[in-house]
């Protein structure tokens, strides 16, 4: 993909111009100055809606040089090297408290001068009366305050039962320079447009790294997101769309909450999802929360029991950008953060001994949520253009792997570490890049690392390993390493050794030793990230307060972390085939793609139960789920080879059951996943059963670029509680600045359990249309 900084510098020119054809004809389409159709016509694209094998356009075009791919330019390093600047921790945020008004609505603290988050949307009440001026977006003058749909089917369900404790404020901008906006010190800053994050509170600086939040469970949180972005969709700097949707992966939430059901808001306007930290099966077992297991922390070292399943209890998340057919482009530009939930067992106090903390590495000087101990490590990697500012391609279809090795968005960093155990939350945040992640001594030997949860939940034991197993893109490996065998001065290194030549998938998965060296054909190979042992570190958790390496590590690693959950004869089984099987109708719910209300064939698609293979339709219901509690078996297939596909299932957690094509790890087998990497003609099975909440949901490959090319489809889960409108297939939500438009959607053949239709008609009065001034 890339050429090497030695060639010639006729191949660089090539390679650049080609990036700035690339470039110029993204902006033009960003600008509605062409479209896709006018290229189609013109031979720059191909009916599949790939860019043309040109040379002096696609870099996998023939170069005019040599007999191998035009290729892309490697970004300018600007004279940095690896492991000269300390690693970034994530931006921690602090929640505020919030009280219930005599409307039952949730108020934040008077002096933040915010609006109450409510049961229902403002755009209820905009729709009740579209000229209330303190309804209307602010900065447009037209459409509803807030991007939450009207009405019952995205009001907040269980609102009394989960009503919101705490609550936090962001806001989504362009960056600022107060806020950093660094890969490194010595690169070049970003320029507003080339990066968009998320800033704590109304006001606050939109920075990288991303934010952290600390969630318990037991206490709910109403998130308000207010979207900053420019109102000009060209004005992007070539790339990212400035519409969002915040989806929390993978918590437990309402639809209305999950940030991927069609209900992307605009410039101006914001959304309050209230992210209910509920444990699943709260409806089935443990309902009158007898079980201390099942719990999270209290204000002080104690415990608040909550109904639940245990087992089901969830550690490491992270929530990004999830507007259809933009997640990569948006993602990429920093729409993303991290929430770590703490729970009975995952207290986060290496302390406690109370016979259900599990004590693991993380700190003791505060009740719960120490992470002095506790790192969060987001990997990734990026490209920039000649002048050092981040840039995507839109055009390959297949996927976009960088050659910038990120940590916390910063490149190539160190980390100070005492000489004890350290819990490290791994993260691989990349669009298209497979991660196997070792780490090595000064010697290049592995230093053994224990496996301990896998995204985001507890394996029934500790694993003891010499490399990670491949990491797709989204999945979290929780693992704790011990540095008490080593002396200050020490350095390890943490070393990719999957090696990529486009984002089709991994092409090779190098030796240690062999990828320590690095790779000249993709320069993310090799170390990423080094551990320098030292004597004293100041703590995160209590500023001011210093560890040193002789204080005692009161940190366990018990020999079991949770129990098993059985696999049990299924209701019913599904087969979700992934692939390129035929041509994608990626159409709208109004009937047009996100590109002018054009017809375009994407080329990957998602098959149901062998019949016809079909592409994203927010209107189109692909799964669908009739009852509460019903254990079903789902086999995720990936229908070709040449390409990798993670996949991502929202909402649930499944329990892994058997593969085909790869090894099943011991990692995952018979351990509870939302991400399942299927390897080139490969499968997974795993069982899941979905309650609690109802709505419109997704399963989607999370290679993003896949993602964006339409290779997701509509799962409609009719398990809200009984009486509300999520019992009920829920009408498509289609958001536009002036309001929300409701339409009626199409339900595949193959979606419907055997019966369904004869056994729950939908009326039509449930799917009646509704437009919004």
């Amino acid at each position: 993909m890339y050429i090497s900084n030695d060639a010639s510098r006729a191949r660089q020119r090539e390679a650049q111009l080609a990036r700035e054809n690339r470039a110029e004809i993204a902006r033009a389409i960003n600008q509605e100055q062409v479209t896709r159709r006018e290229l189609l016509r013109w031979g720059l694209f191909t009916a599949s809606g790939m860019l043309a094998m040109k040379n002096g356009l696609s870099p996998f075009a023939k170069s005019a040089y040599a007999a191998v791919p035009t290729g892309a330019p490697r970004t300018p390093l600007f004279g940095v090297k690896k492991f000269s600047q300390p690693m970034h921790r994530l931006h921690l945020l602090n929640p505020v408290p919030m009280t219930r008004t005599s409307q039952g609505h949730a108020a934040f603290p008077a002096h933040l001068a915010e609006r109450p988050a409510k049961r229902l949307s403002y755009h209820t009440d905009f729709s009740a009366d579209p000229t209330n001026r303190q309804f209307i977006n602010p900065r447009t003058y037209r459409g509803p305050i807030e991007g939450r749909p009207p009405g019952e089917i995205f009001a907040h369900q269980r609102w009394d039962e989960y009503f919101p404790k705490v609550g936090y404020i962001m806001r989504l901008g362009q960056i600022t320079q107060g806020g950093g906006g660094y890969f490194h010190d010595h690169f070049p800053l970003q320029q507003a447009d080339s990066v968009w994050c998320y800033g704590s509170g109304r006001t606050g600086d939109c920075s990288l790294p991303p934010f952290l939040i600390k969630g318990r469970y037991g206490e709910p949180i109403i998130t308000r997101v207010y979207n900053d972005l420019p109102v000009n969709r060209a004005q992007n700097n070539g790339f990212g769309r400035n519409e969002t949707q915040l989806h929390f992966h993978n918590a437990h939430n309402g639809a209305e909450s999950d940030g991927a059901a069609n209900v992307h808001h605009f410039p101006g306007t914001f959304y309050d999802y209230r992210w209910s930290t509920t444990l699943a099966r709260r409806d089935k077992i443990n309902t009158q929360a007898t079980d201390r297991r099942a719990s999270g922390p209290d204000d002080s070292t104690g415990l608040i029991n909550v109904p639940g399943d245990f087992r089901e209890l969830q550690g490491t998340m992270w929530a990004h950008d999830h507007r259809f057919f933009f997640t990569a482009e948006n993602v990429y530009k920093g729409n993303l953060g991290a929430i770590n939930y703490y729970s009975g067992p995952d207290r986060g106090n290496e302390e406690l001994a109370d016979g259900v903390n599990l004590r693991l590495p993380s700190g003791k000087l505060l009740g719960w949520g120490n992470i002095d101990f506790d790192v969060n490590l987001v990997f990734s990697d990026c490209v920039c253009d000649a002048s050092g500012q981040l840039f995507f391609d839109i055009f390959d279809t297949d996927g976009m792997v960088g050659d910038v090795p990120l940590v916390n968005f910063g490149y190539a960093p160190f980390f100070e570490v005492l000489p004890r155990k350290y819990r490290f939350r791994i993260l691989n945040a990349c669009m298209s890049r497979f991660l196997k992640l070792a780490l090595a001594d000064a010697k290049g030997n592995p230093v053994p690392i224990k496996f301990i949860a896998n995204d985001g939940n507890l394996v029934v034991a500790p694993l003891t390993l010499t490399s990670l197993p491949v990491q797709g893109m989204a999945e979290r490996y929780d693992i704790i390493v011990d540095f008490s065998g080593f002396r200050v001065g020490d350095r390890i290194r943490v070393v990719n050794q999957i090696l990529h030549d486009d984002g089709r998938g991994p092409k090779e998965e190098l030796s240690l030793a062999k990828a320590i060296k690095g790779d000249t054909k993709d320069p993310v190979v090799g170390p990423m990230l080094e551990f320098r042992v030292v004597g004293a570190v100041e703590s995160v958790d209590v500023p001011g307060v210093i560890h040193r390496a002789t204080d005692p590590d009161v940190s366990r690693v018990p020999l079991k972390l949770t129990e098993q959950i059985p696999i049990v004869t299924p209701v019913r089984t599904r087969v979700v085939e992934f692939g390129r099987s035929g041509e994608g109708d990626s159409r709208g719910p109004d009937g047009c793609t996100p590109d002018c209300g054009e017809y375009v064939n994407f080329p990957w698609t998602i098959r149901i139960n062998g019949e016809t293979s079909h592409s994203m339709n927010a209107n189109r219901i692909s799964l669908l789920v009739p009852k509460a509690g019903e254990v079903e078996h789902w086999t995720y297939r990936n229908g070709g080879g040449g390409w990798d596909h993670p996949i991502h299932l929202h909402f649930e957690e499944g329990v892994t059951i058997s593969r085909k094509g790869l090894k099943l790890e011991a990692t995952e087998a018979f351990q509870r996943k939302d991400v399942w990497r299927l390897g080139e003609n490969g499968s997974v099975t795993f069982q899941v059963q979905f309650g609690e909440f109802g709505g419109a949901y997704v399963n989607h490959c999370h290679n993003t670029i896949h993602e964006d090319f339409a290779m997701l489809a509509r799962i409609q889960l009719l398990t809200g509680v009984a009486g509300s409108p999520q019992t009920a297939v829920t009408p498509t939500p289609n958001p536009t600045p002036d309001g929300v438009v409701f339409t009626t959607p199409e339900i595949m053949p193959e979606g419907a359990p055997k019966g369904w239709r004869d056994s729950q008609p939908i009326q039509a009065a449930q799917l009646a249309e509704t437009v919004t001034p």
